[in-house]
């Protein structure tokens, strides 16, 4: 009975966006997780991102086993530079994960067949970009394996605190074992395949979420781009964090940097 709402969300989600599966969770955070975890990675493995974006980005990646790996962005964007992926690639490379900034879509054309060339994963970090579409009408967030969500209450859709994992029909990534991860790892009742977290989406916040959907889409897609460097967003690297220093994370994207800066001196004083 209690799952009741949160599966109703789920499957409408699923059928308006034509995916293959939709799997709410209680954060962008957590949707960023499970499908890094969903993929074994192993000491070593490296997952290609920008970094400038939020610490949760590159904490999910370092969380599930893997080691970030840093693409300068494009000034004229603020989104990583896809004409620099190619050279940050290495045997080790597991996956790229490209962060819709601001309301702003990758070029997920280009990261697409990087992808495809190299045999690598694509996750798409959409926690800023809820329902923008490219000039070709398809969603950010659903144009790779899996595209991560957050509700949170800053966001264009807020629960306060929420978040969910869409899954393409033509994801590489096995659906059922990332569910599992955000049920503690269960497959069947008092079965647990793998290890995982309490990850789920609370009922009533599911449904806060699928009323916005349902009703506000004009307000929510209206929304897009109100987030921006002039709120401050974002006046530091992540490889420039105190815990990244310390866990000798580095990195060097000058454009990035130098980004971070001008925002912090502008805007942060």
């Amino acid at each position: 009975m209690p799952e009741i709402v949160r599966n109703i969300f789920e499957q409408y989600v699923k059928e308006r966006f034509d995916l293959k599966d939709c799997i709410a969770v209680n954060n962008g955070t957590s949707a960023l997780i499970a499908p890094l975890w969903s993929m074994d990675l192993q000491p070593g493995d490296e997952v290609i991102t920008t970094p400038f974006t939020y610490i949760a980005t590159t904490n999910a990646i370092i969380i599930a086993g893997g080691k970030p790996v840093f693409v300068d962005i494009d000034p004229s964007t603020f989104l990583i530079d896809t004409n620099k992926i190619e050279a940050a690639i290495t045997k080790n490379t597991k996956a790229i994960l490209p962060v819709h900034l601001y309301g702003r879509i990758c070029d997920m054309e280009n990261i697409n067949k990087i992808a495809i060339k190299h045999n690598l994963t694509v996750i798409e970090d959409t926690a800023q970009a809820f329902g923008a579409t490219t000039y070709d009408n398809k969603y950010a967030g659903m144009m790779s394996d899996v595209g991560t969500f957050s509700f949170y209450k800053t966001k264009n859709i807020s629960t306060f605190e929420g978040g969910m994992i869409c899954i393409p029909k033509n994801s590489k990534l096995n659906s059922k074992k990332i569910r599992s991860i955000c049920n503690q790892g269960q497959v069947g009742k008092y079965n647990h395949e793998y290890i995982g977290f309490n990850f789920r989406l609370a009922e009533p916040l599911c449904l806060m979420a699928l009323e916005q959907m349902k009703l506000h889409m004009t307000g929510v897609r209206a929304e897009l781009g109100l987030r921006g460097p002039d709120q401050g967003h974002y006046p530091k690297v992540v490889y420039d964090q105190p815990i990244y220093k310390k866990l000798g994370i580095t990195g060097k994207c000058p454009i990035a940097e130098n980004t971070a800066r001008l925002i912090q001196e502008k805007y942060c004083v």
